[in-house]
This record gives C-alpha cells, structure tokens and sequence, in this order.
C-alpha cells in the first residue's frame, strides 16, 4: 500500500482545543466531494480509495471527462460522466474546445451544483492530490469561520505569470488581479451561485464582443472572490503545503514518508512523474549531475528514462512544427 495512513487531527493542529463546540460546526456543516478525472486506472483508484478514507460525513461524487472517449467502469455509486457538449445547459462559453475543462477548472463544480445545490460546501480535488488530514476536520474549520473560497496563491506575481493575458480588458481597473491554484479547492454554496452567474455574465460580454478575452480560471475563480466581498483563505493556513504546487511532482512512493504534509499535488506514479519531469524541464539538464532534472529522476535508472526523454523531444518537434503552421 503506497498511500499513507491518516496523520494527527486537524483540529489538534490547529489549535482547536478548547473552541466551543457550536462554533465549529462539524456535526450540521453538509458537503460533497467533487473528485476530477479523465481516465480511470490502477494509480488513480489508489489515489480514489485513499481519499475515501480521509471523507467522514461528506458525500463523494466522481466527474469524468468523456470529451475524447469513454472512460470505463468506475467502482462508485456517484459518478458524473460528461463531455463539453454536456455543458451547453449552463449557459456558459465552452472554450477553447476539445480542452474546456482543463481551461475553466471550475465548470464540473456548476454541473454538480445545479444537480444538486443542497451542501453548504464543495470540495473539488484533481486525482493528483492528496489529503493527510481528516476532510471532515478541514470543512469544518473553514465554516467555523465563514470562508467562502480556500485556494493556493501561486509564487508568480500576476503580470510575470503566463496565463495573466486572459484577463485583459475583463475586469474594471479599480480590480486586483489573483492567480491562484485550485488543484485543491473550497467554496461555499453561495459562493459557487455568485461565480456560475458572473460566467454567464462574461459570456454574454463575450459573444457581444464587449470583451475579448476568456479569464483562465486560476485567475477568474480568485478575483472574483477577493474583489467581491467573499471570506477567503489561503489553504496553507489549513495545514502544511510544503509539496503543494503545480510542479514539481511528488513520486508516489514517497508518500509514506510525506505523512506530516497535509496536502500534496501533483502526486504521479512512475511514467507520469517521469514525463512531468522532462516536460517541464531543460533536458539537457539531464545529462548534468547537478540539475534539478538530475536530481528528480535519480531514482530511475537511464534505461527506463531514455525512451520517455525521446518521447518528449518528439512531442517538442511536433509542437514547435504545429506553431509554425
């Protein structure tokens, strides 16, 4: 078993000894999972099965990405399957297609609430992500304290940041703007109403031509709320997030040993951290014992990383020969 065991209590950890009960709120606090996915194999069950473990009261849904073919049978009793198609009845832009859900991270979180907008809390989470705390534990601190939206503000200051083109001329000047991941997100009920309308309200700006940019949602989910009057909180001030970004991975082997991080992200068996690794990294840096690269592949051996460095400078050819089309 590479998951880990459930670590302390969140509560404990949070110095919760001693709040009164009824200001917590963990025995009335009603919240549904949303765990994401675009394929279904013997890693992300693990992840599926681990995360289960970690949810008491709240109800679990899986959302499937069928846009590029049918996933297979998934062994859960809630699960959401839909293509972009699918999304029409929300009345929001489906762009760019063939990769809307990757784009707007925030769409599966409206079609679950529109089947069913009876939880006061919705907990989105990739099949990357790991939790070490009890979720339970973690939904309550945040409704103990009223927070509308949990997120993680990224490193890159807005203007350096490579998705901040998507926001020009959407929002008023007077805004702030925020870049923040969502790998591992919390909103509110009222929170998720308020944002699904302001995605139908930019549409309509959109198709007018009124704008002509769509907001990435790293960017759109985080400066809604903070320029909106929404409670928000960063989710390290839920737990360690020492091993919570976009990149680098995490190897799934070394879980056992990431116990006293809370959350994790991205978390990759062998053939997806190894070709993380090489997409995101200068591969000549490789051959130099030093590198980063070096460093983060050097539990595998050259035969095995050898035929994933070639598939990734194919993948760059082929990239940089579509771009000059």
């Amino acid at each position: 078993m590479l998951f880990p065991f459930p670590s302390a209590n969140l509560k404990q950890k949070m110095g919760w000894i001693g709040r009164p009960i009824e200001n917590v709120g963990a025995m009335t606090v009603r919240y549904a999972v949303l765990l994401k996915v675009h394929y279904w194999d013997d890693f992300v069950e693990r992840g599926f099965r681990h995360l289960l473990r970690k949810v008491g009261t709240g109800d679990v849904y899986v959302f499937v990405d069928e846009t590029h073919g049918h996933v297979g049978q998934i062994p859960h009793n809630h699960v959401i399957r839909a293509t972009e198609r699918d999304l029409e009845k929300l009345e929001i832009l489906l762009d760019p297609p063939g990769k809307v859900f990757w784009f707007n991270a925030d769409y599966p979180l409206y079609y679950l609430y529109l089947q069913n907008n009876s939880y006061d809390y919705y907990l989105m989470c990739e099949y990357d992500t790991i939790f070490n705390v009890e979720i339970d534990d973690f939904v309550a601190a945040a409704a103990a304290d009223r927070v509308d939206y949990v997120g993680f503000p990224l490193p890159d200051k807005f203007g350096s940041w490579p998705w901040s083109k998507t926001c020009e001329g959407v929002y008023p000047a007077a805004f702030k703007l925020y870049n923040w991941l969502n790998a591992i997100s919390l909103h509110s009920k009222r929170s998720i109403g308020f944002m699904l309308e302001r995605r139908r309200s930019l549409t309509r700006s959109y198709k007018a031509g009124d704008i002509a940019n769509w907001p990435y949602s790293e960017a759109f989910i985080a400066t809604e709320m903070h320029n909106n009057g929404f409670a928000v909180r960063s989710l390290g001030d839920f737990g360690k997030v020492e091993k919570y970004n976009w990149w680098p991975p995490t190897h799934e082997r070394d879980l056992p040993s990431l116990q006293n991080q809370d959350f994790l992200h991205p978390v990759l068996d062998e053939p997806k951290y190894t070709a993380s690794c090489l997409k995101f990294s200068r591969l000549r840096s490789y051959f130099s014992r030093n590198s980063q690269l070096r460093r983060l592949l050097a539990r595998s051996s050259r035969l095995s990383v050898m035929p994933a460095l070639l598939s990734e400078i194919i993948r760059r050819i082929r990239l940089r020969a579509s771009l000059s089309h």
